[in-house]
This record gives C-alpha cells, structure tokens and sequence, in this order.
C-alpha cells in the first residue's frame, strides 16, 4: 500500500501520454466533484482510453508509479464514490461498441456505453435491457458497479443480477474475462463495487422481448400499507411489466411543532403507484380486470405508450431540472433497500416524520430477492422494498438537510436496511461496513487485497 499524498509528477504525466490509445486531460477539474455537489477532491488528470489495452497499460503503471485511479464515466454518485484520491480518473466513455446475440438474448457492449445509446439498438430489434435506470445517459458500466435499480426490478431485481459476463481489469492490472464459471471472484466483486477492485470494460448482458405497446395505470393511495401490499400483489404478476411508487406531499399550512412552539410547514402524504403491461395491439387488458384486487384510492389515469418511447419518460423532468438550475445544487440523495415487513412498520413513520424541506417524489419500489454478487448487500428476504428519497437541496439549506438525512439513515440501519453505495451519505468508517457488509466483511476485504494488491483504486468514499 502507498499513502494517499503520493504526487504525479510530470515524467509520469508524460509517459502515460505516450500509451496507445489513452488521451491525458491535464485540466481535471470536470472530476473533481461529482452529481452530489458535496464532495470537492483533488484530482491530477484525466485519462481518456479508448481501448481496454490502453487501461491495462495505465493500471500497470499506477502500480509502478504509485498513484491512485478511479473509473468514471458520468460521475453520478453522491459522495466521492468517482472522485479518485489525488490521482488519475479513468474516463470510461470511449469504451463503446454494441453487438446484440438475438439467438441468446444477449446483447455484448462496451462499458462506456449509455443505456440511451443501447436502448436505440436493441429497442427497435424487440428487444430491452432486463433492468435498466430512468435516467438513460447514465454508462451501463457506472450503473453496474453500484447495482442498476429500474422499474422492472420487481422481477429482474438489479441490474448487476443480469449480467452473463465481462471483460475486468483488476487493480493489480490483470485483464480477466470474467464469468459465473470463469473467474467469478473477479465479477461478483467489480459487480456493485463502486470502481474498488477493477474497472468493468465490457459486458454481457440479458435482454428481455418487448411488445410494441404498453399501457399505465396510475393509481393514488393514502394509505401507505396498502400501496406496500399491492406492490407485493403485483410483483407477482407475469403481467405487470413495470411497477414504480412515490410519495406526495399535500401542503396543509402550518401548525405548532409540539412544546418548542415553533411553526412548521406540514402536509397530508399520498402515494402514487404506476402499473403498466405491454401488450400488442388488439390485445389490451381492461383495468376492471388488472385492478380489481387492488386497495387504492383512486384511478387517476389510463395511457398507451409505445413500449420502447417509455422507456425515456424522466427526459423531460430531467430538462426541467436543469432549466430551472436545479441540475447544480447538492444531491444528497439517500437510497436504502429495506426488509418488506420492516418497510411495512417503518416508512409509514419515517414519512410522517419527513421535512418538507426534503421535497416529495421520493421512491417506494418493490426489489425481488433474485441470485446476485456476493459483494452487493440486500436484505434477507424474497421482497425487499426501495426507499431513496431524492432531493435536490440549496446550499445554504444543506447542512439541516443533512441532520433529518442521518436520522433516518441510522433508523433504516437499525431496522436491517442496506444502503445503495452510490447514494451513500456520510463518512463511513471500519464499524460502518462491518456493518453494511456483515458476515462477508473479512471477505470483502480479502478480495481487495488479492484484486487491487497496492490499493491504486481507491476513491473519496472507500480510502
């Protein structure tokens, strides 16, 4: 291991701009904070590679060299996850190339390659990503190294879960191409391991058929028990293609906060669910017949999509966002995958307990417990719930944010919840992840050791 001030000097500089097919950006300043707004680290360079030769080759010499790396394609996460430790960040973008197997139902592609870009070659041939984001410019391989949620995870669970194979290069510089069969210490560990023991350079990954239509049902609930037992209903379904929840806040004013006697905005919570099924034309179902065991509220609405239009339905929220400046304010999302009975007892009250501040439109979906990597933490269980609560904060608001956030970040831990390592909050330390990765901690840590022997991978959140 080798501390975290070691220097890049300019010979070394210099020497990686001589490797075939890697570009050095000598303004590192677009890697030095990340989608959060929270963290700001030191950053020397940035390596372009556009093969994965060009990666071995700059892995290797860190090794030699004594500097640290960390992937990045987007840099989506919240707290350093792909800011590297005064060192190099690999941009994984010019890794691209898709290649659909339609006789498997695989599609091989690129690390560097977006869900956007795959969507628009598989979508057309009948074909999508079993799971896949909402936000579609996100890199297949940045979302693969922290899990890969979406709203078909009630039956494919995380996107990680869907992976055939890869090409990895290792923090030791080895290049492995890696299977469940093949090496598979190697992928289930790069597989939510936040850039920390190789960097994923190619994939395989499983397709699922598409029909051309689909039809959503948006329901209103102002019972959250409810809503939780009818995603568990429908997560049963074959039907039910995709399945998301939200909260939503109806602002009621303002009221005494108990014995402080401060005020305080408060709201009536609802809950929206959206149940859609691909169908193909002539054949749709009737909600009479879809809804008719479901506890909700109301029928809000009914709407026919084109199945693969729907796939790119946040674009235009995204656009808001960034309209309205909304895009360059911290983002201290906190995302947790909860036992369901736990969900069941607890969000009700984290909810109720939620500051307005925080904003609504936070997250409640069904995850199936399917086989995934050993190094990816979830709950026991054939059901687990996803609660990520997605704000978008103002600086000068950030650190009251942040008090409400630790709260209900140590009640989720406290009632078995794992955290979504992209999303994680907070400085974690040893007991944190003895905490998150329980009985497979020493493993974790073994793995490190044999994959990344001198430690070049490491980044602001896994020093």
């Amino acid at each position: 291991m080798f501390s975290s001030e070691s220097k890049l000097n300019e010979s070394i500089l210099n020497r990686l701009n001589e490797i075939e097919g890697l570009q050095i950006d000598r303004n590192p300043d677009p890697a030095s904070t990340d989608f959060g707004g929270m963290i700001r680290g030191r950053v020397q360079a940035i390596a372009k590679p556009t093969s994965i030769d060009a990666i071995a080759a700059l892995v290797t010499m860190a090794n030699q060299g004594h500097f640290a790396l960390i992937p990045r394609a987007c840099g989506w996460s919240q707290s350093g996850q792909s800011i590297p430790q005064d060192g190099i960040s690999i941009d994984m973008r010019g890794l691209k190339g898709i290649k659909i197997d339609g006789d498997r139902g695989i599609v091989h592609c690129g690390g560097g390659v977006s869900w956007r870009e795959l969507i628009a070659e598989t979508g057309p041939q009948g074909w999508m990503p079993e799971v896949h984001p909402f936000n579609l410019d996100l890199s297949i391989g940045g979302t693969l190294s922290a899990g890969g949620m979406g709203s078909t995870g009630h039956r494919y669970g995380m996107a990680l879960s869907s992976v055939e194979s890869a090409i990895v290069v290792t923090g030791s510089g080895e290049r492995v191409e890696t299977s469940a069969k093949v090496r598979p210490e190697v992928l289930e560990a790069v597989l939510g391991g936040v850039g920390q023991f190789g960097l994923i350079c190619a994939i395989a990954l499983r397709l699922r058929p598409i029909l051309p239509r689909l039809r959503t049902w948006f329901l209103l609930y102002d019972d959250l028990p409810k809503m939780l037992a009818d995603e568990r209903i429908l997560s049963l379904q074959p039907w039910c293609t995709h399945l998301e929840g939200y909260t939503s806040a109806a602002f009621q004013g303002v009221k005494l906060n108990g014995d402080r006697q401060e005020r305080i905005p408060f709201a009536r919570w609802f809950y929206g669910l959206q149940i859609s099924e691909e169908y193909t034309p002539g054949s749709e179902v009737e909600a009479s017949t879809r809804l008719k065991e479901l506890n909700y509220r109301e029928l809000l609405h009914v709407q026919d999509d084109e199945a693969i239009a729907h796939a790119s339905r946040y674009d235009s929220r995204f656009e808001m966002m960034k309209g309205m400046g909304l895009w360059e304010q911290p983002h201290p999302w906190l995302e947790c995958l909860l036992p369901y009975e736990k969900a069941m007892e607890l969000l009700p009250q984290i909810i109720s307990q939620l500051p307005l501040s925080l904003g609504d439109g936070h997250r409640i979906m069904p995850l199936t417990n399917v086989p995934h990597p050993r190094f990816s933490m979830q709950p026991d269980g054939d059901l687990a719930i996803v609660f990520a609560i997605l704000s978008t904060i103002h600086p000068t608001a950030l650190n009251s944010a942040l008090k409400s956030l630790q709260n209900i970040h140590q009640q989720l831990i406290e009632a078995g919840g794992k955290r979504y390592l992209s999303g994680w909050l907070f400085e974690p330390n040893e007991a944190t992840w003895r905490q998150h990765y329980g009985i497979e901690y020493e493993a974790w840590q073994s793995r490190k050791r044999s994959l990344d022997p001198n430690g070049v991978l490491r980044s602001y959140l896994l020093p």
